[in-house]
This record gives structure tokens, C-alpha cells and sequence, in this order.
């Protein structure tokens, strides 16, 4: 973050006019340096690791059609407990299309692993993207700088699970008193893997134990049918109940018969 102790200005008699309010505001927006502070905001977020790795919760899968200009439709939804056993994360399906599962059908098993997940890394905005401080915003009551990244048109093509980022313009929200990343939008400018141009992933964060964790995942992509008709698909993970997972936290898992 650009402190204010770094801006020497003056004002005008012994209160501050509007106009030079407002040029305040505007030297400590632009500036800042863009690739400075996505470096702060990566720093930080690998400071942050160590304390949030911890903290586990209940997550919620919902998935969404819409066709054309009609109306959206879920067509899944699951809800899952997540817990660590033997170093490992697992999720127990705990409701069906908001439905409570039975204890005796309770389905616990691990989730997929890293090799079949997909990422959109905001590490990849150093490379190939072009930087720039759109400027200020409020977010979770936050003051934040917002900061851009688009991608070179001549940018090598990334197919890698993890590069989804190496593929898109992004939208980074940093708090400026923290510099953790509060919410991120990557918006894809070519086709990667299964997700044509135009698809778009948003992560938001929710505060809890004066930490952000992840409260957010929204995916959107458009396909088409066999009339051509636009299909918007979306998924939507929101996460809640977070707790710290310790080494005395007591887990039961009901037999799956």
C-alpha cells in the first residue's frame, strides 16, 4: 500500500478545499504501482496460509441452466461437511437438493485430487498481463484498490489445470490496510480446457475469526444446444460454518451401508 506519510501536499488555508480533497485522493490512486501491489497482495496471501489452512467448513454446490432468454434453472444441488482425516480433506455429503441425508447413507470420501482440479492463480498475472489501477472501491467495509490485468493478445496459450489465470483479464480487489485479496474476477479472452472465451470465475471472501476465508466460487460459461440456442451454465459454491479443525477435534462418521 502507498501510505498517505508519502504524499507531501498542502492545503490551502487551515481547511482542505474540495478541490484538493480531491486531488489527494487521486495522487494516492494513481499513485500507486500496480505491479507493487499485486507483490504485496501475494506476499500477504502467502503470509496468510499458515493461519487459514486450519479452518474448515460446510460447502455448497449448486448447478444452474439457463436457456436463451428464459428462465434459470438449478439442476443439482449438495451440500457437504469437510473435515481432515489423516492429513487429508474429506467431504460428507450431509443434504441432497437441500434435502437431509440419511446418517446410514451419509456418503464420506475424499474429494478429487489436485491433478483433476482447476485454478485460476492469481501468480499468473505477473506474466503475459498488463497492469493498471482502475482505482478505490468499498468492499465487506473495506477500503480497497482495484486493480486490472489484461492479458497480451500475443500470450502463449497455457492448457495447464492450474493456468485458467494465464488465459483471462482479471479483476483483483486489495484491501489497503491488509493488502489480502478480497475478491478476484477472471474473465477468459481464449478457450482453455472445456471453458470457451467468455466464461467467467469470481472469488469472494467472508471474514471470520478476523480472517477471509473463502466464502464464494461462481462460475459462469456459455454453450449452445443443437437449435444454436445460447445456454448459460453456472455453478455456485458458497461456504459457511467454518471452525478450526485441531488436532482434539472429535469426527464420527456414520458406516455407509
Amino acid at each position: 500500500m502507498v501510505r498517505p506519510e508519502s504524499a507531501k501536499l498542502s492545503f490551502v488555508g487551515s481547511i482542505p478545499t474540495r478541490t484538493s480533497i480531491l486531488f489527494l485522493c487521486a495522487h494516492l490512486v494513481w499513485g500507486a504501482d500496480p505491479a507493487e501491489l499485486l507483490e504485496q497482495a501475494l506476499a500477504a496471501k502467502q503470509a496468510l496460509i499458515p493461519r487459514i489452512k486450519d479452518y474448515l467448513g460446510q460447502e455448497d454446490i449448486r448447478y444452474y441452466r439457463t436457456v436463451g432468454s428464459g428462465r434459470r434453472k438449478q439442476t443439482a444441488w449438495s451440500t457437504y461437511d469437510v473435515f481432515v482425516v489423516d492429513e487429508e480433506r474429506v467431504f460428507r455429503m450431509v443434504a441432497r437438493d437441500g434435502k437431509p441425508v440419511k446418517p446410514g447413507k451419509a456418503n464420506s470420501r475424499p474429494r478429487q485430487g489436485e491433478a483433476d482440479r482447476i485454478a485460476f492463480r492469481v501468480e499468473d498475472l505477473r506474466r503475459n498481463h498488463t497492469l493498471s489501477l482502475r482505482g478505490e472501491g468499498t468492499l465487506l467495509g473495506r477500503r480497497c484498490w482495484i486493480l486490472e490485468g489484461t492479458l497480451d493478445p500475443a500470450a502463449p496459450d497455457v492448457v495447464g489445470r492450474s493456468a485458467g489465470m494465464a488465459s483471462s483479464d482479471a479483476t483483483i480487489w486489495i484491501d489497503q490496510e491488509t493488502h489480502w485479496i478480497l475478491k478476484e474476477e477472471a474473465r477468459l479472452r481464449r478457450r482453455w480446457l472445456s471453458f470457451p472465451e467468455g466464461s467467467v470465475v469470481t472469488h469472494e471472501v467472508l471474514f471470520h475469526d478476523g480472517l477471509p476465508l473463502t466464502g464464494r466460487i461462481h462460475l459462469q460459461r456459455l454453450s449452445t444446444n443443437d437449435d444454436d440456442r445460447r445456454i448459460l451454465l453456472e455453478t455456485e459454491q458458497t461456504y459457511s460454518r467454518y471452525r478450526r479443525f485441531g488436532a482434539e477435534t472429535v469426527i464420527e462418521f456414520n458406516p455407509v451401508q
